[in-house]
């Protein structure tokens, strides 16, 4: 896994303010107090998945904190997981305080308030866009600062699969310091081989496939719609994918090719916790995301693959893109497939 800092490189009286800026760069604002005077030596290595930004942690005691008027000044939307490999922490959010110790994974939501008090440590993280996670953002905004293996057996798989990707991230760090120099690789190179790199984007697929069926579980059922409403939703859920490609769809024309009025079209999407305008935009960029980390496509412009999703406006896209995943499109696939095209 790249080194992406480490601070012991710098003088001592600079660790704490670079750490605070790379964890600002990396994660959205945070304050960051360290609870010993002097040097701060930590280091921070990192790969792209797919949607998911995979980070690996070692650093000493210290507090970090994320309020209201930070989160106002991020655009990004998103959830993080913590893997505690070594020592542990306190997190507190939505009123409850989480105690994590090694193998505990706590799940937290970066758009929520937020306040952790870490030991020293080293910690797996994983940091997931909202427009992923296919579950409504009302209901699991009440999920952040749970740990997920004491609340949901899915939890514990999602407990082995992180500690398998930290365990992977370890041996790509053995073989860098047997060969080339550690840390010399980039972002762009995530997973430390281009054989293995084309594949990197499926594994962060099946880490947001696990982190929803624990968070799912965790969760519950939600109210169910009447059997005719499910069945138009899925009629209609159908209909829009078969016609994303076309820029003028719009939630009246919907309602329209449906024979209902847009506001009973609300109503059909209520139960989904999201509006129809919402779930339009979400499945547009979820399709130029997965090909913009498909390798393969690696010859395609971007304006290209958004305007064949029906995103023809490239300001409009690359706003909603990094609004959505937390980078620009062309950074999101340089990161995930090693492939630097604009356009």
């Amino acid at each position: 896994m790249p080194t992406l800092v480490d601070t012991s490189d710098h003088p001592a009286r600079d660790q704490a303010d670079l750490w605070r800026h790379l964890i600002s760069s990396a994660f959205g604002p945070f304050h960051v107090q360290p609870r010993l005077p002097g040097g701060f030596a930590a280091r921070l290595s990192g790969r792209a998945l797919g949607p998911v930004e995979a980070g690996d942690v070692h650093a000493p005691a210290h507090a970090v904190r994320r309020s209201a008027l930070q989160i106002a000044r991020d655009t990004r939307e998103c959830y993080k997981l913590g893997l505690v490999l070594r020592g542990s922490c306190v997190l507190r959010q939505n009123g409850r305080r989480a105690v994590v110790g090694a193998g505990d994974v706590v799940f937290y939501d970066l758009t929520r308030p937020v306040e952790i008090s870490f030991d020293a440590h080293h910690i797996f993280t994983v940091v997931i866009p909202h427009s992923a996670v296919p579950l409504p953002r009302e209901r699991l905004a009440a999920f952040g600062g749970t740990l997920l293996g004491g609340r949901a057996r899915t939890g514990r798989l999602v407990s082995s699969f992180l500690g398998a990707l930290a365990e992977s991230g370890a041996e790509d760090d053995e073989r860098g310091a047997a060969g080339p120099a550690a840390g010399s690789g980039t972002a762009a190179d995530p997973l430390g081989g281009a054989g293995d790199e084309i594949y990197a984007h499926h594994l962060g697929g099946a880490l947001v496939e696990l982190v929803t069926g624990a968070a799912g579980e965790w969760l519950g059922a939600p109210a169910s719609p009447s059997p005719e409403g499910a069945e138009m939703l899925r009629a209609i859920e159908e209909w829009i994918e078969a016609r994303l490609h076309d820029p003028s769809l719009s939630p009246a024309a919907i309602a329209a090719a449906h024979h209902i009025s847009v506001r009973q079209l609300y109503r059909v999407f209520a139960p989904t916790g999201t509006t129809v305008a919402r779930y339009v935009r979400t499945r547009r960029l979820e399709h130029c995301r997965r090909e913009l980390g498909d390798p393969f496509l690696g010859t395609q412009r971007i304006g290209a693959i958004a305007n064949r999703w029906g995103l023809p406006d490239a300001a409009a896209f690359s706003r909603a893109f990094r609004a959505a995943y937390g980078q620009t499109p062309s950074d999101y696939r340089a990161r995930t497939t090693g492939i630097r095209r604009d356009g």
